[in-house]
């Protein structure tokens, strides 16, 4: 789509587009290393990385985060994949015990780093659900970036005030009338940020998280238009949060169990017979589109599997844009085992890149990022049974994508070990229900985040020989 834009402010190109309705896909934080908010300038006079260019004739293909409008007016093409997405496809559902039946309604929310999702709970059922994409992404796509932001007073404000604001848009889809409490789950670093607390010293040695537990308070105290009290879940670590602290409660982990929580970061809880661990890998963004030209997200348009015979199915059932996680794992698998792809990612024969559908190809530089995010996954589960010194009988694995993935296919990639499994959804929003309906358990996940031992995989020398062997397709 082409699109006209006029001088203001900075000049900045995502903010010009955003302006006019246009916002882009920022998910390294407007840093210019992620590709995603790749345009065509076709007119005008523009600053590009610092030097001047003047669009006169073939147009020119930029990085919209570093680009400035030089002159009064310029026009654009906006690629439908540079759009940020608004329509996300939010996991609100969870297998476990049912919740406790209580006359009042509460509002249970999962704040992910993606995606927030909410429900809205009576009498031990769920009434509605609501969910949408985290708008802290245009800050970045990880909480890496997302720290990197926080480091002025200014930045954790703008963070917060994103948080706040999709919860508020979720209350006000769920309805706020007689609501007596909301219980929010989610990562450290999404919890500190939504309590306006700087999170930066998790991201430095030791990972430290400032704090674990927070303050029981009325939710207009955060800026959350809700006269009700609001719960947060407490953190285990600075990278295993509340998410997991409410997996845990969940599930119920018996010995020799996990629980495995795949994302931007792959977070894990291991029960061996004597006591809880718990580690984090950084399987890092690419399962989520990121650094995947036509990956994206699971929204409408999205690919979500891809077949033998180069078939697909697709979200929304509309024309697809592009390839979500669960249709890349298909693509990695479905590869190997026709013998498209050797044991290093290769494409045989010799291509630079693999069509996977009308307009979208997949190139050999992408799949090796995608054999990292697999890797970094198997290494981290590898790892830590291997330090416990006990083997994994059944691992349960928590959260969206693990809800959509073709388990075959993430085991015969090399993504996941063989083994037992159980996919049991969104737990972290499963914990922030059940807490908003009995708020007398916020006692017990307290004395329960200071059971799992953290280890911290960067200082296990058998976790870098692990990830170098999981880099091969099995």
């Amino acid at each position: 789509m082409k699109v006209t834009v006029r001088r203001g402010g900075e000049g900045r190109l995502t903010s010009l587009l955003a302006a006019a309705g246009f916002p882009l896909d920022l998910r390294c934080g407007g840093k210019g290393t992620c590709g995603r908010c790749r345009v065509l300038l076709t007119a005008g006079s523009w600053l590009v990385n610092g030097k001047t260019v003047d669009i006169a004739g073939e147009p020119m293909a930029v990085n919209a985060c570093r680009t400035t409008l030089a002159g009064e007016t310029g026009e654009v093409e906006v690629p439908e994949l540079s759009l940020a997405r608004g329509d996300a496809k939010s996991t609100v559902e969870w297998s476990a015990s049912p919740l406790p039946v209580r006359a009042e309604t509460v509002i249970g929310i999962d704040l992910g780093t993606t995606t927030v999702a909410a429900v809205k709970i009576r009498n031990g059922e769920v009434v509605a659900r609501s969910g949408c994409f985290n708008s802290q992404n245009r800050f970045g796509d990880n909480v890496v970036t997302r720290i990197n932001h926080a480091g002025t007073a200014e930045g954790v404000r703008e963070l917060q005030a994103a948080a706040v604001a999709d919860i508020n848009v979720l209350l006000g889809e769920l309805g706020c009338d007689g609501v007596s409490r909301i219980a929010v789950s989610g990562n450290t670093v999404m919890s500190l940020l939504l309590h306006g607390i700087d999170p930066t010293p998790i991201g430095i040695m030791p990972f430290t998280p400032p704090q674990r537990i927070f303050p029981v308070c009325d939710a207009r105290e955060l800026g959350i238009e809700c006269d009700a009290g609001l719960l947060t879940v407490p953190a285990i670590a600075g990278y295993v949060g509340g998410d997991l602290t409410s997996g845990i409660a969940e599930v119920g982990l018996k010995p020799g169990e996990m629980l495995v929580d795949i994302g931007t970061n792959c977070e894990i809880i291991f029960r061996t017979r004597e006591k809880l661990y718990s580690t984090a890998a950084a399987a890092g963004p690419a399962f989520e589109g990121a650094g995947i030209e036509c990956g994206c997200r699971a929204a409408p348009g999205a690919i979500d599997h891809w077949f033998a015979d180069g078939s697909w199915s697709v979200l929304g059932g509309v024309d697809p844009v592009g390839l979500c996680g669960s249709a890349l794992i298909d693509f990695l698998a479905v590869m190997r085992e026709g013998g498209r792809l050797n044991e290093f990612g290769r494409l045989e024969p010799a291509a630079k890149s693999f069509p996977v559908a009308p307009g979208l190809a997949i190139h050999e530089w992408e799949i090796a990022q995608l054999l990292k995010a697999k890797a970094a996954v198997f290494a981290g589960i590898q790892t830590l049974a291997e330090h416990c010194g006990e083997p994994v009988g059944r691992i349960w694995l928590a959260g969206g994508f693990a809800r959509y993935i073709d388990l075959g296919h993430a085991v015969r990639i090399g993504m996941l070990p063989e083994c037992e499994y159980t996919v049991v959804g969104n737990t972290s929003l499963a914990g922030a229900a059940r807490l908003a309906a009995a708020p007398e358990r916020l006692a017990q996940l307290e004395r329960l985040i200071d059971e799992p031992e953290d280890i911290p995989l960067n200082l296990l020398p058998e976790f870098e020989d692990n990830f170098i062997g999981a880099l091969l397709l099995p």
